[in-house]
Parts: structure tokens; sequence; C-alpha cells
């Protein structure tokens, strides 16, 4: 049988001499349509390998080993629909487009510092019409507004997480308690809340009060406590929560 000596010569070779047949990728892909899932792999493993303790704790919720097997039933789900379309470019472009938003949740925030530095709130104080002056002339001096008053404190500690500061319990003037976050250096991710559960050294949200986003993982920031959310008799913790993977991430129990 004739060979065409071209296509002979095109062909890859093998140690002896013989010709060897391409490596044929599944649904007719080219190589570089497989970009998306190395580039996804790669930034999983970088996260891995550089903030291992948190990659770790996912694996203790079964929230994020449920979103990490959904997120790879759809991506294989996505992979063999897209096998039907005829353009390459576009079966790049989608899962490029889906790779860039999981590492984009996933392992982005964990390297997004957010500092933010707010004052201790103090009570507002409504000046007077005019300056009162005593009988000599003079102005009088006004007593200053009443501050907030610290009850309880206590380092916070990381959970599978780094963390570092100071939580302070406060009561305001008008009796309302504020939790206050201060000086804080907590390792970053996506979507941290601050809760108040009762009990000490807690890692759960069971029973929990929900008092805000964490508005920075740097800074000193302070909490309103809702009015029936009593922190000043008994043992609580504050916690600094991962929504997205369901995780602990710091905690502190006031005394």
């Amino acid at each position: 049988m004739a060979v065409d000596p071209a296509a002979a010569s095109d062909a890859p070779r093998g140690r002896e001499g013989r010709s060897v047949a391409a490596v044929r990728l599944p649904f007719g892909l080219r190589w570089w349509e497989l970009l998306p899932e190395a580039v996804l792999v790669a930034g999983l493993g970088f996260f891995a390998l550089t903030e291992w303790s948190a990659a770790r704790s996912a694996f203790k919720s079964t929230t994020a080993i449920a979103l990490m097997a959904g997120t790879t039933v759809a991506w294989i789900a996505a992979r063999v629909l897209l096998a039907r379309v005829p353009w390459p470019a576009v079966r790049l472009a989608v899962l490029g487009a889906a790779a860039v938003a999981v590492l984009s949740i996933v392992v982005l925030p964990a390297f997004d510092d957010e500092t933010v530095v707010e004052a201790l709130p103090a009570a507002e104080v409504t000046p007077p019409p005019s300056t009162p002056r005593s009988i000599d002339g003079s102005a009088t001096t006004t007593t200053a507004a009443p501050q907030p008053v610290a009850l309880r404190s206590s380092a916070i500690h990381g959970i599978d997480h780094d963390a570092s500061g100071t939580v302070v319990l406060y009561r305001q003037p008008g009796g309302a308690l504020l939790v206050g976050l201060e000086d804080i250096d907590i390792q970053p991710g996506p979507d941290y809340d601050v809760y108040v559960v009762p009990g000490a050294d807690q890692e759960g949200i069971d029973g929990a009060t929900r008092l805000d986003d964490l508005r920075g993982n740097k800074g000193t920031q302070y909490y309103e406590v809702p009015d029936d959310t009593d922190l000043s008799s008994g043992a609580w913790t504050v916690l600094v929560w991962c929504e997205t993977f369901d995780v602990p991430v710091a905690g502190a129990t006031p005394v």
C-alpha cells in the first residue's frame, strides 16, 4: 500500500523511528481548550499550599464538601454539553469565565485584606442654644458626654485560620451593648459575618445571633447587639463565621 511521504514525515515518531498516533482528547478537544482546567487546578493548588489550614477547614464542613462536589459535577456536565458546540473558542470562553468565577469566590478573597478603623461610638450631646455664662461674664464649663463602659474583654484566636486582636464588650450610656473588635488581624476569606453564641469557646452558630457582616479583616470595628440579646451575664462567644463554606474563622469569649 502506498504511503504519502508528506503525511509520514508529519507524523510524530517513536524512539525506533516508527510513527506514533497523536494523542486524541475526549470530545475532539484541542489541547488549549483545557486551559480553564489548568488555571483552576493551579489556582486551587496555590491556595492549598499557601493557606493550608484554611483549605483544610473546608473538609470539616458538609456544606463546603457539598459545594465542591456540586461544582465538580456541574463542570463535567458543562464540558459534555459544550462538546456539542462546534466553535472551540466559544467553549474556551465559557469555561474560562467559569474558572475565573470559581477562583474569585474561593481563592482571591483569601489574599484580599480590607482594613476598617472605626472610633468608639459616644453618646451624642445636643449643644445648648447659647453658651451659658457665669455672673462675672466668663463661659461656664459643660459636662463631658458619658462614654461606653468596658464590661469584659478577651484576646481573639483563630480557628483553622490566623487571627489576633481583642474583643471587648461595652455598655453604652443608654444601656445598649456593643461588641468591639479592636486591632484585629484575621486571615481574609469570602463572606465573613460576626455572631454572638451562648456558651464559652463555641465553634458553631446554633442558637447564635448575627450582628453584621465583618466590615474588615483588619482594624477596629464596633457592632451593636440587639436589645433582646443580653451578653452581660453568662458566657458568650463572639464568633467570626465564613458563610460561604459554613466554617468558623475566629472566636473569643470575653471574661
